[in-house]
C-alpha cells in the first residue's frame, strides 16, 4: 500500500471515529459541549397537555383579576345607569365591560392558550419539540427546528411555576417552559429557586 493510501485511511478512520464519538455522546454532554457550563436542562413535546399547563402559568396572576374588575364594574355601572337616569354613552360604555369582562373570564383557558400561541412556544405547528439549558447567564431554547433562542438571565420579568411546571417570562413575548414530567421534584424546585433569585 503506497504511502498516500495510507494516509487517507487513517484520515477517513479518524473522520469515523469522530462522526461515531459524536453519536455517542449523551445530551448532557451536548449541551456541555455548546454551551458551557449547564445547571439544568428539560426535553419535551410540547403536546396538549404540556400547552395547557403552561397557558394556565402565563395566564395567571393579576390578569385574570383584571377580567373580573372589568365585569363588576360594567355591571355597577348599568345598575347605575338605570337607577340614577338612562344615558346611552354610559349604557353603551358599561354594556362592553360586562360582556368583555365576561367573555374573557369564563373562557378564560381560551384566551390563555390564545396569549401563548403569540410567543416563541406556539412559533410551529409542525415541530413542538423544545430543549431548554439553563446556564449561570442566560435561558437557551431549542426549537422548533435547528432554531436557537439566548435569553439572558438580566432580560427575566417573572417567574410562575405549580405542580405541573415553571415557566419563565422575558418580556417581549419571550418563555421558556420547564415541564414537570421532565425533572425529577428536587430538580424543579432547585430550577424555580436559580430563577426566581435571578429575578430579583
Amino acid at each position: 500500500m503506497s504511502k498516500k493510501n495510507k494516509n487517507r485511511s487513517k484520515q477517513a478512520a479518524r473522520i469515523s471515529a469522530k462522526q461515531h464519538q459524536e453519536q455517542n455522546l449523551t445530551a448532557a454532554e451536548q449541551d456541555a459541549e455548546k454551551y458551557g457550563d449547564v445547571l439544568f436542562s428539560a426535553t419535551y413535546f410540547l403536546d396538549e397537555k404540556s400547552a395547557d399547563n403552561a397557558a394556565a402559568l402565563y395566564g395567571g396572576g393579576r390578569t385574570r383579576d383584571l377580567c373580573l374588575v372589568l365585569l363588576v364594574v360594567g355591571i355597577v355601572m348599568l345598575v347605575t345607569n338605570f337607577v340614577l337616569g338612562f344615558n346611552l354613552a354610559i349604557f353603551l360604555i358599561a354594556l362592553v365591560l360586562a360582556v368583555s369582562g365576561a367573555t374573557a373570564s369564563g373562557n378564560w383557558k381560551s384566551v390563555t392558550m390564545w396569549a401563548l400561541m403569540g410567543t416563541n412556544l406556539g412559533d410551529s405547528k409542525e415541530d413542538l419539540n423544545r430543549h431548554n439549558v439553563v446556564t449561570a447567564d442566560e435561558v437557551i431554547v431549542e426549537g422548533p427546528g435547528a432554531e436557537v433562542l439566548r435569553l439572558p438571565l438580566r432580560e427575566l420579568r417573572r417567574v410562575r411555576h405549580d405542580e405541573h411546571g415553571c415557566l419563565v417570562m422575558f418580556g417581549k413575548a419571550r418563555v421558556a417552559y420547564f415541564p414537570a414530567s421532565q425533572m425529577s421534584v428536587s430538580r424543579l424546585r432547585e430550577l424555580e429557586q436559580f430563577l426566581e433569585e435571578a429575578a430579583r
